[in-house]
């Protein structure tokens, strides 16, 4: 009797984190190398660490690290054609080291830290391995020399021992910090996702683009072909001294030499030997995996898309600040179950219409409700040069800015805008916070955040209202970021036109 395989405990958040280490190894990793970065492997394989000890921590089921690292490279296949076979030897190692260590979770600290310290020396070991075959020790021997006479001191120093050393020594220390960091993020995670900061909506893509394979650039090849062949013959020539050796004996251009006939084989002959092997092994393992592959291609979109949106939300920081803000979104919205029990209250779907200045957002939504009968709510159009307030459901129109005489006014740039007025708008909004359809607030910004304008009773439609919300805020000077954290909104689907939203339900 066959013996079955075990079930998949906690699918969603399984397969998104399988999304999340796909885009990291496929994506991340190839925008590092093609910027050509030392320490790819420090950011890669710390991205592959996370996704392995969260996968560790929320799916506790035997086999289901090493069947994500068969889906992760079954991916980076598809999304990455042209990836070298040393980076599947890194996917692989770290994933079969998590399946390993993992398989108790009460050393669930110990093992985080031990994955990342032997993940990342591995990357860190590899480079330099690869380093030495391509160049061979002259190089080591060549920077030697160079250093000593640089230097120009009388005792010989090994540099290239000190300085490969160092750089181990930053995978070590880095892989301490990343696996200790790690251990801490279920319970980081639960904390965030509780005060409700980082809950956004993902708006669904149309669907993930599949790289094809290149049909380019054969002439190229052709030359490099026809240039490494020669290169072999004249190495061959020289170093075997068959007649006048016609390439000069110099170290430096022999290394040079080696490099480029070695990396010419590998790309000619090696790595397409070794990637024709592999990629065929894959697809077998596509093959049995067929439906997890299909889980994970349709879910990939949404973490495209929600790594973006997290990035654009998290505009209102800067630096470090921003990139942890970015984190603490993508990780809570990939390991949220996203459903809400019977008992919670059911929120508000709310839509941020945001574009630049002047650019029709009031026009758009004055389009979009002429022929609707479940929109309320206020639009602040320019009409003969002035902004007025429109009652979306009634119609009625009267002005924004303040008259010549007018005391009771709040003053935003050239804008000098009528209390009264206003008052009067947010009765209406008041008036609508219970009303089935849609609830249209134009415009919310910085009058808002200093309390002002529609500052109390979009609170109060906050605090109280079921049914959907429509705010409009200009996209200037990361205003949509500030006023969302300053009312606390999350869950907020981001659109730049009326017709992004859903016309049905929630």
């Amino acid at each position: 009797m066959e013996s079955q395989e075990p079930k998949i405990i906690n699918a969603a958040v399984y397969y998104r984190l399988i999304s999340l280490w796909v885009l990291c190894e496929a994506m991340l990793g190839g925008i590092i190398h093609g910027f050509k970065i030392p320490v790819s492997g420090l950011v890669v394989g710390s991205c592959a660490v996370i996704c392995i000890c969260l996968i560790a921590w929320y799916v506790p089921t035997k086999t289901a690290i090493f069947k994500a690292t068969i889906i992760v490279a079954v991916f980076k296949m598809m999304l990455s054609p042209q990836a070298p076979p040393p980076a599947y030897i890194a996917v692989f190692f770290q994933g079969l080291l998590g399946e390993l260590l993992f398989r108790n979770r009460r050393y669930f600290k110990l093992s985080c830290i031990l994955l990342a310290v032997f993940g990342l020396l591995e990357s860190g070991l590899q480079r330099i391995l690869v380093l030495t075959i391509v160049y061979g020790n002259d190089l080591w021997k060549v920077f030697n020399n160079f250093m000593n006479g640089l230097t120009r001191q009388k005792q010989t120093t090994n540099y290239s021992l000190l300085i490969g050393g160092a750089y181990v020594i930053l995978h070590l220390v880095t892989g301490m910090i990343v696996g200790w960091w790690t251990a801490l993020l279920p319970q980081r995670i639960e904390k965030w996702s509780k005060s409700g900061r980082y809950n956004i909506v993902i708006r669904e893509p149309a669907g993930l683009k599949i790289p094809r394979k290149e049909k380019q650039r054969k002439r190229l090849k052709k030359g490099l072909f026809l240039i490494w062949i020669l290169l072999i013959a004249l190495y061959l020539q020289s170093y075997f001294s068959i007649g006048t050796p016609l390439l000069p004996a110099h170290l430096s251009l022999k290394i040079l030499l080696r490099s480029v006939i070695i990396v010419l084989g590998w790309i000619f002959i090696v790595g397409p030997v070794l990637k024709q092997v592999l990629h065929r092994w894959l697809q077998k393992r596509q093959t049995k995996a067929q439906q997890d592959v299909q889980e994970v291609l349709r879910l990939l979109p949404a973490t495209q898309q929600l790594l973006a949106q997290s990035w654009q939300l998290s505009s209102a920081y800067k630096g470090l600040q921003r990139i942890n803000n970015w984190g603490k979104t993508v990780l809570v919205n990939a390991l949220s179950p996203k459903i809400l029990s019977s008992s919670t209250p059911p929120r508000p779907l709310i839509y941020i219409l945001t574009a630049p200045v002047q650019t029709g957002k009031t026009s758009s939504l004055l389009a979009w409700s002429a022929n609707k009968n479940d929109v309320y709510g206020i639009l602040t159009p320019v009409i003969n040069g002035k902004k007025v307030f429109i009652n979306v459901h009634t119609k009625e129109e009267f002005p924004m800015e303040a008259a010549d005489k007018e005391t009771e006014v709040w003053t935003i740039g050239r804008f000098i805008f009528s209390k009264i007025y206003f008052e009067k708008a947010s009765r209406i909004i008041r008036e609508s916070i219970h009303s089935k359809g849609w609830l249209v607030i134009d415009e919310i910004g910085p009058l808002e955040l200093k309390g002002e304008g529609f500052c109390t009773v979009l609170k109060e439609v906050l605090q109280q209202r079921k049914e959907k919300i429509v705010l409009v805020i200009r996209d200037k000077e990361k205003m949509p970021a500030k006023l969302m954290n300053f009312f606390g909104i999350s869950g907020a689907v981001i659109i730049s036109n009326p017709g992004e939203m859903q016309p049905g339900g929630d």
